[in-house]
């Protein structure tokens, strides 16, 4: 249970941002719209010094965060252990240490959500999420759209990053 918090506590520490977050070139995220399938690419913390610390997370990081158009968010994300086909549908069967495990490496939570393209802010109300928290159920955070790439948190801590899944 302890790995769970903890990596939901990471979730947690990248989405509590503040500050003003201007793209690369200097413009602002203005004109550009968050609403669609957002796949997870990378969570990283820039500050750390070595590639475990760098990735909390792990690698490779599977996950989605939806942005629909009636203003609801939902996010979803494995890693490691849980996200292997030789895993798939054994959960049931596993000793409570294993559970464990499996379930440190999962977290997701739904709500509705609020841009402010002019501050490059998103803020996200939390209905339901697993695992639970106390406290905090409204995050607000910088972001950086750059074409099909998203970046929640600011450069200088951890952040996440997620790509634009187009239909096919």
């Amino acid at each position: 249970m302890r790995s769970l918090q903890r990596a939901f506590a990471i979730i947690w520490l990248v989405t509590i941002g503040c500050g003003h977050t201007e793209s690369r070139n200097g413009a602002s995220s203005r004109g550009a719209s968050l609403v669609g399938t957002w796949r997870a690419a990378d969570f990283l913390d820039p500050t750390a010094s070595d590639s475990a610390t760098r990735y909390p997370l792990g690698r490779p990081l599977r996950g989605y965060l939806v942005y629909d158009t009636t203003g609801h968010v939902f996010f979803q994300m494995v890693r490691g252990l849980i996200a292997s086909p030789e895993v798939r549908g054994k959960w049931a069967r596993a000793d409570s240490a294993t559970l464990k495990a499996l379930l440190g490496g999962a977290a997701a939570y739904f709500g509705t959500y609020q841009v402010d393209y002019a501050t490059a802010r998103v803020a996200h109300r939390i209905e339901g999420e697993i695992p639970p928290n106390t406290g905090t159920t409204e995050i607000a955070t910088p972001f950086h759209l750059h074409g099909d790439s998203l970046q929640l948190g600011r450069d200088s801590s951890a952040h996440w990053i997620f790509i634009r899944v187009r239909a096919r």
